[in-house]
């Protein structure tokens, strides 16, 4: 396999015509073979100047995954030259990077290598692929900023895409957590505070030490719904903390890349293969905690039991 160096250097022993404009990146572009490589579409737009955005989407079967919009690196044949030898798109998710060069082939097609970095703690290793981009007369969701999302009628065959999003809107019962413990009650435990039980684990011990833990490493003060009755999660006056809690389940997303897909009657908020929330039909639900999810900038969906029994969001580390 080419590496992204080999690539460089073999751009730079081959005459101009082989290069070409920034301008004859632009378009949109279909992988005839995705299964191959994981990567299905790509549309490569202006940013003004001699910038492109580039919109990827994956192959996260039984659908199609929208990887978000981010600015690509023009890299030129020469430090004085007018020719554009290969742009570079990079896109961030919790649990992997992909980075995507692409580079014109001779037929006027886009070539392109995708190396793969895991970050999700697993046994699998860092990859890489390479394949071939088609002209497609699909015209895609081209907008400025990733806020802009594709509607319905814009995704391909794997469910259809909603990115709509109402500012977010919570619904909080308070409660005084500072007495909060975890006690057998009758042979199930409980979470407890001030009379009112606040978590029920039954016969599972070890998850009610731990929701008790959570009550006071967290402060958690409230239970909160976005959207309307369903999903209930934990958190604090103060907001969603930042700082992981050990022996707690998490799963790892980017708020950027996660959005909505509609999979059979369930609306889904997904990132790359990872299904966050399933809602059912509750389309307006699906969109405001989505809302939610981004405003805040959640990047940790965790659970403690499961989540029917206790759920809370963690959010990307102020800088």
């Amino acid at each position: 396999m080419k590496t992204f160096a080999t690539i460089l250097f073999a751009l730079a022993l081959v005459t101009a015509p082989a290069w070409s404009e920034a301008s004859d990146f632009i378009g949109n572009w279909n992988n005839p073979n995705p299964q191959a490589a994981g990567l299905m579409h790509v549309a490569i737009s202006p940013n003004g100047g001699n910038r492109v955005d580039v919109r990827a989407y994956g192959d996260c079967h039984p659908m199609e995954c929208d990887w978000g919009l981010v600015q690509g690196d023009v890299y030129y044949a020469g430090p004085k030259s007018d020719h554009v030898a290969v742009i570079v798109a990079t896109f961030h998710f919790g649990f992997a990077h992909h980075q995507i060069t692409f580079h014109k082939g001779e037929k006027g097609q886009l070539l392109f290598e995708m190396l793969t970095k895991l970050d999700d703690n697993s046994e699998r290793h860092d990859y890489g692929v390479v394949g071939t981009l088609k002209p497609t007369t699909w015209v895609g969701p081209i907008a400025p900023v990733w806020q802009t999302q594709p509607g319905l009628s814009t995704g391909w065959g794997g469910g259809a895409r909603s990115g709509a999003e109402p500012p977010p809107h919570e619904d909080c019962t308070m409660f005084d957590t500072r007495a909060a413990r975890a006690v057998n009650q009758g042979g199930s435990w409980v979470v407890k505070a001030n009379g009112k039980v606040l978590i029920a684990t039954g016969k599972d011990n070890k998850a009610a030490m731990l929701a008790e833990a959570a009550f006071h490493h967290y402060r958690f003060d409230r239970q909160c719904k976005s959207g309307g009755p369903w999903k209930p999660y934990w958190r604090s006056a103060k907001g969603f903390s930042s700082d992981p809690m050990g022996g707690v389940f998490c799963l790892k997303f980017h708020p950027t890349t996660a959005h909505l897909v509609r999979l059979k009657n369930s609306w889904n908020i997904v990132d790359d293969a990872t299904t966050l929330v399933e809602l059912g039909p509750y389309k307006a639900q699906a969109e405001a905690l989505l809302g939610m999810i981004r405003a805040n900038r959640l990047t940790s969906e965790c659970f403690i039991g499961s989540p029917d029994i206790m759920t809370f969001w963690i959010a990307e580390p102020t800088r």
